[in-house]
Formats: structure tokens, sequence, C-alpha cells
């Protein structure tokens, strides 16, 4: 199997500029999977970033969604109106939420947390709220289990605590790590994502030992990029920071 890296410039929820990582695996029975799918304000740019890996939106079989997320999957409408034949697949735990049957955990959070923020900040809460209730659900067509092998060497590992049902994959061959958001880097190092909006701290740490024991040689994040060397050592620091 092979694995292209994507580099969508975009901005942040803080409004800064930022940098997508997202990836494109394929197989050797030639079906194409784009992981993830951003914001859709970066639907140009994903379109921009495949032609540079030899492919249009048609030729990708499926959208993986590693969790229920809006800079994960707000995009997805354009994907799926452009080629409606796109599988849509994400864990099981999440699928209902992807699908739009059930809201998602991130929802749930911001509004339970609306009235318990400060002032300056329910207008900024207020919004992603509207934002989170427009996004545009499609019905999951596969769901991904712990341990299952997708295709070829592509193992789906359950990584919980960003939200309840985040997976990542393992290239078993390659040792590769599509991390999503159980990790981010930041300054070369490995980070938890957004530790104020991790939905359960202590499954986030336990996804983290999980990634440890996998040995990966290569790990990529959705948020700061490629790591290649020192991974054990720097997973280890990011365990005992929060010791």
């Amino acid at each position: 199997m092979n694995i292209e890296i994507l580099e969508i410039n975009t901005k942040g929820s803080d409004g800064q500029p930022t940098v997508f990582y997202p990836t494109v695996v394929g197989f050797a029975d030639g079906t194409s999977y784009l992981v993830d799918c951003g914001y859709a304000d970066n639907f140009v740019e994903f379109k921009k970033e495949l032609s540079y890996v030899g492919l249009m939106i048609a030729d990708l079989t499926g959208i993986i969604i590693s969790h229920d997320d809006i800079d994960h999957l707000e995009g997805l409408y354009l994907f799926k109106e452009e080629y409606v034949s796109l599988e849509v697949i994400s864990s099981l735990e999440e699928a209902n939420s992807v699908s739009g049957k059930v809201e998602a955990e991130r929802l749930v959070q911001v509004r339970e947390s609306l009235s318990h923020l400060p002032e300056e900040m329910k207008g900024w809460a207020s919004s992603f709220i509207k934002q989170l209730e427009a996004i545009k659900r499609f019905e999951v067509t596969q769901t991904l289990l712990d341990g299952q092998i997708f295709k070829d060497t592509l193992q789906v590992v359950t990584t919980p605590g960003h939200t309840k049902g985040h997976i990542s994959l393992f290239d078993t061959e390659s040792r590769t790590l599509i991390a999503a958001d159980a990790l981010v880097v930041e300054d070369g190092e490995f980070n938890i994502a957004n530790p104020q909006f991790t939905l359960d701290m202590e499954a986030a740490l336990e996804s983290v030992r999980k990634i440890l024991a996998l040995n990966p040689s290569r790990v990529i994040c959705y948020h700061g990029g490629v790591i290649e060397e020192g991974i054990q050592e720097k997973l280890d620091t990011l365990l005992n920071k929060y010791a």
C-alpha cells in the first residue's frame, strides 16, 4: 500500500494560519481512500493537493472519517456533490453521529459549556454551535472496528479520548501511524490535541500508551505533520507531562 500526505493551508479556530495534513491511502487493488476532508472552505485546496498526487475526486473510492469534528468532515458534502458514489467510512462508535442520527459529541459538549463560559467567550461559542449544527451529514456505508485490517496491511486502531470513537490507522508493513487527532505535533514534540476540548483525558492518555506499544517508525498527525525520529522518547515525554 501507499500513503500520500497532503498539505492543506487553512485557518485554525483562532483565525490564525495553520496547515492540515490529511492522507490518501492507496491499495494493491487500485482503490484509494482519503482520510479526513477538512472544512468546506478547504475543498479547492484539497482538489489541488489531490492533483499533485495524480488523483481527482472521482478516483477516490471513499473517505475515512477519523472522528466527528468539524475540521475533519465539514467538507464531506462538497466531495459527495462532486462524486456521489464516494463511500463514507467511520468507526462503529461514531457512525450514528457522522450519519446525523444522533448529535455529535462536540456539539453537545459546547452547548453544555455555554452557560459556564466567561462572557467574552460566549459569542464565539454560540457561533461555533451554529457551525456544528449546519454540518451536512451522510450515511456511513462502512464501519471500522479495533484491530480490523481494512485492506492490505492497514490496521484500524481505536484511539478514544479526543472523541469517544476516534480512530487512527496503522500500516503494519511500513509501521506508519496515521494518528489523526490522537496526537498533535507542537514545536517538534507530541501533545494531546486541544486538551480543553478532549472529552476524556484519561482515555486519550491510554490511547497514547496504545500507540507507544505499536512502536511506529513514522507518525503522521493531522495537526503538526510528520515525526520520524525519537518517536518512543517523545511519546514517553508526553505521558510524563500528564502523569
